[in-house]
């Protein structure tokens, strides 16, 4: 399990510290206007950054004293954006850094829909096709065609990983990523702008504002319509749906 306990920034881009956990099976949306600190929160999470205060651990051990390649089998982070200076073919991509086999790597291509883009090479792919194929990646990083019942906690981090998709792709990854973390216990966190993505897929919400996370639990909780108003500084109404869960709405 992924843990903070007291952990931050003292330094631009601040971070006021705080403790929880990413919980294995669950899908974690970090949501918050622009300078938040969503992405610098990510960057705490994945130790590429070590905190000014406090500790972040994987399975007790802080994440600066793992071994590299030991963590990368553990956690994976997507970025933004891919930048390459090679034009790899998608298949030799996905692959490249794991010990995933040709079934493997099939599967992840199956799972993010990308078989047709196998053999394509990957700078002539469009911003959406780009963030799938490094998802795919990340899931063979992380062993995803060797998970069982005894395999060791995994994390998959997001970061804005719907950003560049149309609104059916949007939702058959979030739908996607809401069903490997469950069936495959990973603990999966992704900084989201769409709240309601958040409000209907994600198990949990951590909400920042200005370098500090003002809220934390379950959609219904977190996404309350006066305090998204005030902290996006945006016109809002927050309803429910028939399930209970929120619509964040722009006002009339």
């Amino acid at each position: 399990m992924l843990t903070l306990a007291d952990a931050g920034f003292a330094k631009a881009p601040a971070l006021t510290p705080f403790s929880d956990c990413l919980i294995p099976g669950e899908l974690l949306a970090i949501v918050g206007p622009n300078g938040a600190g969503k992405s610098t929160l990510l960057s705490l999470l994945s130790g590429y950054r070590r905190p000014d205060e406090g500790s972040v651990c994987l399975d007790g051990t802080p994440l600066h004293r793992w071994d590299s390649a030991a963590l990368a089998r553990r956690r994976a982070l997507v970025a933004q954006t891919l930048t390459l200076g090679f034009d790899w073919p998608v298949r030799e991509l996905v692959a490249l850094g794991s010990e995933a086999s040709p079934a493997d790597v099939d599967e992840a291509l199956d799972l993010l829909d990308l078989q047709a883009f196998a053999e394509r090479g990957a700078l002539g792919l469009s911003g959406g096709e780009a963030q799938r194929v490094m998802i795919a990646r990340a899931l063979c990083q992380l062993g995803l065609g060797h998970s069982t019942e005894d395999s060791p906690g995994r994390v998959l981090l997001l970061d804005e990983p719907t950003s560049a998709l149309d609104i059916g792709q949007q939702q058959r990854l979030m739908r996607l990523l809401r069903r490997l973390a469950q069936e495959h216990r990973l603990a999966i966190a992704c900084v989201l702008h769409d709240l309601n993505l958040a409000a209907r897929y994600a198990h949990r919400v951590w909400l920042l504002e200005r370098g500090r996370r003002i809220a934390a639990g379950a959609p219904h909780e977190v996404l309350d319509g006066r305090t998204l108003a005030r902290v996006f500084e945006a016109e809002l109404v927050a309803c429910r749906q028939a399930d209970g869960s929120p619509l964040v709405l722009l006002a009339p």
